[in-house]
């Protein structure tokens, strides 16, 4: 497994050089990123990391490298100091407008009610790429609920999840895509032992 330091260039280095968007995308998250750790204690660029590779192994589109960096960045305007304005300026207005699409209010009134709810509601809107971004975002932590803090956070983590997938199957029009990765996330929940 990489190291934070594997993912993070000087940026001196990183300029005039020939990275690709998404090489760009994990190098800029791995920054952002770069003070936060997941709960098990992994540093937090392997959670984006392993978004971008569920995406890949889920997507084929002619967009995909968009689709990749979205998949990196699509917590920095949420948990770190990043401001949609540097994602517009550095990876252009698709991975901007779905790093906004996956970006959560944490502070309205609708998020505090009920998490479920509003990401269930997000989630029915979002434009066909962000919710594969979204759904290899909530596959990931769905892998991971066997090893969770607490069961209770788990327990609750995959009552939202399962609440969310039965909106978006009764409530979106769905793709191919979207239905295999609802199918990998179901199949992930129902390993998890409560």
């Amino acid at each position: 497994m990489k190291r934070f330091k594997d993912y993070v260039t000087d940026l001196s280095e990183a300029r005039g050089s020939s990275l690709t968007q998404s090489q760009k995308a994990i190098r800029f998250a791995a920054n952002a990123h770069r003070k936060q750790t997941r709960s098990d204690g992994k540093s937090y660029i392997t959670h984006p990391v392993e978004v971008a590779k569920i995406v890949k192994q889920f997507k084929k589109s002619h967009n995909l490298e968009a689709l990749i960096s979205a998949a990196y960045l699509h917590d920095t305007v949420e948990d770190t100091d990043t401001e949609l304005e540097d994602i517009t300026k550095m990876f252009g207005g698709l991975v901007a407008s779905m790093v906004k699409e996956l970006t959560s209010d944490e502070q309205s009134k609708e998020f505090k009610a009920s998490k479920a709810d509003y990401l269930s509601a997000k989630m029915s809107s979002m434009s066909s790429w962000a919710l594969v971004v979204k759904l290899a975002d909530r596959l990931h932590n769905v892998s991971d609920l066997n090893t969770a803090k607490t069961k209770k956070w788990a327990s609750n983590y995959k009552k939202q999840t399962t609440q969310i997938m039965d909106e978006l199957e009764k409530n979106r029009t769905l793709t191919g895509t979207h239905r295999k990765m609802i199918k990998a996330i179901r199949v992930k929940l129902k390993e998890f032992e409560e």
